[in-house]
């Protein structure tokens, strides 16, 4: 069975980093990966040096089988399967090719293929075909989250309000109660002072006793 979607990136890019490890510096391949919804296009590009008869473009996984053939001045070779869905810019040396009208079946490594005095691999592109429905549906909960945010801002703001008013209150009561406190505490100090002094005051005789 062909590993979930979410999981097939992963092993993709694992196996493309190997691919690289092992490809030549002679060929060189842009980009290293993409991912694209149903429908779409990518273009990669082939870039080599020295002396070159032409230019393979081969899907190596998960089935291998070869896209495109380029030699400069021919008709290039294309494979049944992308015939329409092709497009060229550049020469052999520097080749870009485009694919479109992909599908979820186009999923896979792609990788140059230089005709040297060897057949010289670059390292490969992966590529990801994701589901149209789920585009869709991540576009459409992207707007509902994009015209829900006044509302939960608005809320946000309210409840905030709300909030900084609550504590006003509460900072309020404590105080006048912190006054009240201090209040009766001064009351009581000047009862107990008086009393004191009332205890250690002299007694003056009653001159008219």
């Amino acid at each position: 069975m062909a590993p979930e979607l979410p999981w097939l990136p992963v092993h993709l890019i694992l196996a493309c980093i190997l691919l690289r490890a092992l490809a030549t510096q002679e060929v060189r391949q842009f980009p290293p990966y993409t991912i694209v919804p149903e429908g779409g296009s990518i273009s990669i590009t082939c870039s080599t040096s020295g002396p070159l008869s032409g230019v393979f473009l081969r899907q190596r996984w998960p089935k291998p089988t070869g896209v495109i053939y380029y030699e400069d001045k021919k008709p290039p070779t294309v494979d049944e399967r992308f015939r329409g869905r092709v497009a060229f810019s550049g020469l052999q040396h520097n080749l870009t090719i485009t694919l479109s009208h992909l599908q979820m079946s186009d999923t896979g490594a792609y990788a140059c293929q230089a005709v040297m005095d060897d057949m010289v691999w670059g390292p490969d592109t992966l590529v990801v075909v994701t589901d149209k429905v789920s585009q869709e549906a991540d576009t459409c909960q992207k707007s509902q989250l994009i015209s829900a945010f006044p509302v939960v801002l608005a809320m946000s703001c309210f409840f905030l309000g709300l909030g900084i008013g609550a504590v006003c209150v509460l900072k309020k009561t404590q105080v006048k109660r912190l006054c009240c406190v201090e209040d009766k505490n001064s009351a009581c100090i000047v009862y107990e002072d008086m009393s004191y002094k009332g205890q250690n005051r002299m007694s003056t005789p009653n001159e008219y006793q």
